[in-house]
């Protein structure tokens, strides 16, 4: 793991914040000159500290309008069928999400969709058909209070205005 110091921690905090920013603005704002930032910028992109950037798209500007969270269960717990069920469903466009967790589930998906009729294709067709598969739940978002799609960077790493 590579050591963050105070300059690395303010980077990742502006960055998360503005990935657009540039890097004149980033320097000024970190306390740098923009040469050293921009070497600092690639040393944490080239030891997977930053993993990309992205824009964050409004689901809804892209026609889906539901949003649920789909618990699985594995008739089995073995390496074998958690394979079987990855393979199955990667590539799914629906799914935003994948979590292996513990507890009485094995997996919980995020999953985006147009519609209810959407929804229960997706269901029926994509999930329940997988051999492997012996359980789903599926919980309806109704309402996102709070998403914090931000990591909290540690230490002090206020920006300087």
């Amino acid at each position: 793991m590579i050591e963050l110091d105070q300059i690395d921690r303010k980077i990742l905090a502006a960055l998360q914040a503005d990935g657009r920013i540039s890097n004149l603005e980033l320097a000024e704002q970190v306390g740098l000159s923009p040469t050293p930032c921009s070497r600092r910028i690639k040393r944490l992109e080239e030891t997977g500290v930053i993993e990309g950037y992205a824009a964050r798209i409004s689901p809804a500007a892209l026609g889906f309008g539901i949003c649920v969270m789909v618990s699985v269960r594995l008739a089995k717990q073995s390496p074998d069928a958690a394979s079987q069920f990855l393979a199955a469903i990667q590539g799914r466009p629906e799914i935003t999400e994948c979590l292996l967790v513990t507890g009485n589930v094995d997996y919980l998906l995020r999953v985006w969709v147009k519609d209810i009729e959407a929804l229960r294709s997706f269901i029926t067709e994509a999930l329940q058909s997988i051999p492997c598969v012996a359980e789903t739940s599926t919980m309806v978002i109704l309402e996102a209070t709070t998403s914090n799609r931000l990591l909290s960077v540690p230490g002090k790493a206020r920006l300087r205005t």
